[in-house]
């Protein structure tokens, strides 16, 4: 849905408002209900909720704590909801009852004396503070009551799966406000930037998630992504150097088969690499190697808390 589309229908939704806030919101919550299940229609349903909220506010300026209290009790029972849905393969139910979760993440007004965070672990706490030390400054790490990147991550990871790459980047980018560090959150907004031919920011984004890994797995994980745009960029020779450097720390037939397909495609031996060579390659493209410095660190420190426990 385009800005214009999205004037015209707010134009036809003010002509019926009242006035009356019990019945102006009836109004918005029938054309919420309308467009729910409209692909693209995400712009529109967020500013539904915003004028939604609005309406609450002006009714009675005591109640917005109040009704987050039950926006919070029912957004816990409708996210499980939709992760039932989804596991029944219920894509569309699911979708509906997880737009209207991001709509209430976004209308809720938050404090901006706090940083509010939404983290997948401990050692993802660790870490943003590490990294953005300076950037929270004095400000206070609040954690959200929404749960809010757990919402939109499965929000996003839905869009994808039902092939709709484009509307996925708007929830998982705005999840990266509550949580930037935890790399499988990272790897879904990746595959979004993959599938919308976006590869500068699916490289960066790969670059960022190197920095946050804590295991092999993700490493392997973030070298596949990183060689999946130098090869189609045409840097075939670069790119199986980063399959086999994925290859190192974690088996995987998809690296393997990618590396047979670019051996057919450009003709280059392949067979020449080893870790030295890859590790001296990677410093030439500025692409790091390994668990960076500062997640190892957190890494031992929470091991050493737990050894004491």
């Amino acid at each position: 849905m385009d800005e214009t589309e999205l004037n015209e229908i707010m134009k036809k939704i003010e002509k019926e408002m009242t006035g009356d806030p019990e019945k102006d919101a009836e109004i918005l919550n029938n054309w919420g209900e309308r467009y729910r299940q409209d692909p693209g229609s995400e712009p529109l349903l967020r500013e539904i909720g915003r004028r939604l909220f609005d309406l609450v506010v002006k009714e009675d300026p005591d109640l917005p704590q109040q009704i987050f209290d039950d926006m919070v009790q029912t957004a816990d029972e409708d996210y499980a909801e939709a992760c039932r849905l989804i596991e029944a393969q219920q894509y569309e139910d699911a979708l509906g009852k997880l737009l209207v979760l991001a709509s209430l993440i976004r209308a809720y007004p938050l404090s901006e004396d706090s940083v509010w965070t939404d983290f997948a672990s401990s050692l993802d706490s660790l870490v943003y503070q590490d990294y953005f030390s300076e950037k929270i400054g004095e400000r206070e790490i609040a954690r959200h009551p929404m749960h809010p990147a757990s919402m939109l991550y499965t929000l996003g990871t839905l869009l994808i799966e039902m092939g709709r790459p484009e509307e996925a980047k708007e929830p998982l980018k705005m999840l990266m406000n509550f949580d930037p560090v935890c790399p499988r959150y990272l790897f879904e907004l990746g595959e979004a930037y993959k599938r919308t031919g976006q590869l500068q920011d699916a490289w960066n984004t790969a670059l960022w998630a190197l920095q946050c890994v804590s295991n092999r797995s993700e490493l392997a994980r973030v070298y596949r992504d990183l060689a999946f745009c130098l090869s189609e960029t045409g840097q075939y020779e670069d790119s199986a150097a980063l399959y086999h450097l994925s290859l190192h720390y974690q088996s995987s037939r998809h690296a393997e088969a990618e590396i047979a397909w670019i051996r057919r495609k450009s003709g280059i031996a392949l067979d020449g690499f080893n870790f030295e060579t890859i590790s001296n390659r990677c410093n030439e493209l500025n692409i790091p190697v390994g668990i960076s410095e500062t997640v190892q660190r957190n890494i031992e420190f929470l091991q050493m808390i737990e050894g004491t426990n």
